[in-house]
């Protein structure tokens, strides 16, 4: 029965990986990634206690509280890091200073401290919970600024940065969850 769950929902996010972006590499791998790390986040975002409602729209869907929203977020972070290259030289993280970048640097300095609740109540949903808050976050900040289009250098470099560590953070919640990332969609 899983693996049939498993086969659905691969083939499912392959026939929208089709649709939408029909020349994308390694397309099978990809669909098999978001498909199988979309169930296994709907099994583990809600808490214990509560009964999980299998909707298969809403468990694919790359929009709301799921795991290809979480791994869309990290492919289109990922994708402003390669246009940009490297990011060299000191950042000025002073220069992060708007109410979209501040809420997204605290976001991210829970990490810590959501594994930890996580594993004190032996409870997976914290996890995913904040890797939502984190993708959220990214992309209220993304929507809000440019990040590649600036002509302050030393504001796009921060950016970028900022960029780099949301990378990071979903990468490795997702990694703890048992979920691989996606480089591209």
């Amino acid at each position: 029965l899983l693996d049939d769950l498993l086969k659905q929902s691969t083939e499912t996010v392959l026939e929208t990986i089709n649709e939408k972006n029909p020349d994308l590499e390694n397309k099978e791998e990809v669909a098999k990634k978001i498909g199988v790390g979309a169930v296994i986040f709907t099994y583990l975002k809600n808490s214990r206690e509560k009964d999980i409602v299998f909707d298969w729209k809403e468990m694919l869907s790359f929009e709301g509280e799921t795991g290809p929203y979480v791994q869309y977020s990290y492919a289109r972070a990922k994708s402003i890091l390669r246009k940009a290259g490297e990011v060299k030289g000191d950042v000025d993280y002073s220069l992060l200073n708007s109410k979209e970048e501040f809420e997204l640097v605290k976001t991210l300095e829970n990490f810590n401290k959501n594994i930890l609740l996580a594993l004190d109540k032996l409870e997976p949903s914290v996890l995913t919970r904040y890797v939502i808050e984190v993708a959220k976050g990214f992309n209220k900040f993304y929507n809000s600024h440019s990040v590649l289009n600036l002509e302050d250098e030393a504001l796009k470099a921060s950016r970028l940065k900022l960029v780099e560590a949301t990378c990071q953070v979903i990468k490795n919640g997702l990694e703890l969850l048992g979920i691989d990332v996606v480089e591209k969609m």
